[in-house]
């Protein structure tokens, strides 16, 4: 009877380390999950805001070679409006003469 209660102890102090040890095994992975979770919010909020940074950038370089467009486009623009005024001041004596004739016979 003796031996049964010893080997019944056994089995129950087997059982509490066995439960014991599986504790510390689920309490490990419990905060080896957390510990990624935190990793990988901390990599996703960096990945979000390095993707701003370079959309910002991108958007910012994108804006300014429009800016230098339109500048040549106004620049282009303000000359041949030059042009035409040059030419068309230089016409204006020949017209008024022109009219003159027509009107006067």
């Amino acid at each position: 009877m003796e031996a049964e209660h010893s080997l019944l102890d056994q089995i129950s102090r087997k059982e509490t380390e066995l439960k014991e040890q599986c504790d510390l095994v689920c309490k490990e992975a419990e905060t080896r999950i957390h510990d990624a979770r935190v990793r990988a919010r901390g990599m996703i909020e960096e990945a979000e805001k390095k993707g701003a940074e370079d959309a910002k950038r991108y958007m910012d370089e994108g804006f300014a070679k429009l800016a230098g467009e339109i500048d040549l486009i106004r620049e282009a623009g303000r000359k041949e409006r030059e042009e035409i005024q040059k030419k068309g001041t230089g016409k204006i004596d020949l017209a008024v003469k022109w009219i003159t004739t027509k009107v006067l016979g």
